[in-house]
């Protein structure tokens, strides 16, 4: 298939679903996403440092956060992917170990999912999350990281850029909207036609005053690196932007767990 920008516009739905249908793509994508959930209800239910922030009415907005036996000034912000309508925080809480290790604390962002929220009120919300989860702990972190992976790295990109977020790590994400419309992931979101530039980064968010890097894996589908490196270029982040050899789109994830994540270089570049 051409991966030349426009070549969307030529697609049947099903070569469109095929492009960007990430689980199809890796054969033991169950396998990986249940082992996922198994580790991280056991990190969950073991570690004692730990909170839970309720930033709103809806049962998702909420921001659970693991800490390090004794505090100190980092904090990674985590939040997930599927597709804006898929997935929920408690499912990544496995990816914390790697970070408590290295005495950096972690908060899971969760958000409401469409179609019952918007990608537009979806936005929103992280930024209500972001805001409610800096006050209350403004005064004991002085280095914030937020990173998304999939629809997350997106979602990571569309917020504020507030003052005090150091640092953002952007995991395979979507940066382009107008491939989505022929697939069927689309209609969940509810995007009125002027709002589809505004809520592509590629359009709307091309500069930005946070200290930004990109990862994708060089085996994750053609489209997924495509877009990468089209925002990287478009953004000014060629310099930032990491091709993850031999990683598919869900493998690209043990890049921040315990085993790696100490002496992985790529993460000394954003963890502070």
């Amino acid at each position: 298939m051409d991966n030349d920008n426009l070549s969307w516009q030529h697609w049947s739905e099903r070569e469109a679903n095929n492009a960007y249908d990430n689980g199809a793509a890796v054969l033991n994508v169950n396998e990986i996403t249940q082992q996922w959930r198994v580790k991280s209800d056991l990190f969950a239910a073991i570690h004692p440092q730990q909170e839970k922030i309720i930033f709103g009415q809806h049962d998702r907005q909420q921001v659970q956060l693991f800490f390090p036996k004794q505090h100190t000034s980092r904090i990674v912000i985590f939040i997930h992917g599927g597709y804006w309508q898929n997935r929920a925080k408690e499912d990544f809480y496995f990816l914390s170990d790697g970070f408590i290790q290295q005495g950096i604390s972690i908060a899971h962002l969760g958000y409401p999912l469409a179609p019952e929220f918007s990608l537009k009120n979806i936005i929103d919300s992280i930024n209500l999350g972001l805001s409610a989860l800096h006050q209350h702990y403004m005064n004991q972190f002085d280095h914030w990281t937020i990173c998304g992976w999939s629809a997350g790295a997106h979602l990571a990109l569309m917020s504020h850029d507030y003052t005090w977020i150091n640092k953002r790590l952007l995991i395979s994400g979507i940066y382009d909207l107008t491939p989505l419309q022929k697939t069927r992931y689309y209609r969940a979101l509810k995007i009125n036609g002027d709002e589809i530039n505004l809520l592509s980064p590629i359009q709307s968010k091309t500069h930005s005053s946070i200290d930004t890097e990109l990862w994708v894996g060089t085996a994750e589908l053609a489209e997924l690196i495509r877009q990468t490196k089209d925002y990287a270029k478009v953004a000014g982040l060629t310099q930032s932007l990491t091709l993850c050899e031999g990683d598919n789109h869900f493998t690209i994830l043990d890049r921040l767990t315990k085993t790696t994540l100490k002496h992985n270089h790529l993460n000394k570049k954003w963890i502070g």
